[in-house]
């Protein structure tokens, strides 16, 4: 029995996966995240995560709960009453 069958699936699959978006989407994490030097423990990705997901969720809540605009909106003018 010859290998070479799963050796040119295994390199189609790689070839596949490597152009994958998710995987090109792994790949500048990574590069975001991975300090070359090694010097510091903070990175570029570590100052953008929180506001990243901060501005997602809000997105996400505002376009899956009815009236979630408007009451944000009733919220910020009786605060903002003279």
């Amino acid at each position: 029995m010859s290998i070479e069958p799963v050796v040119r699936f295994r390199r189609i699959a790689h070839i596949a996966y490597s152009r994958h978006p998710v995987a090109r989407w792994s790949r500048l994490w990574r590069s975001l995240t991975v300090d070359p030097t090694g010097e510091t423990e903070l990175c570029f990705a570590d100052i953008l995560v929180l506001p990243l997901a901060g501005l997602a969720m809000s997105l996400w809540v505002l376009g899956t709960v009815p009236g979630a605009s408007e009451a944000i909106a009733n919220a910020c003018a009786t605060a903002c009453m003279p």
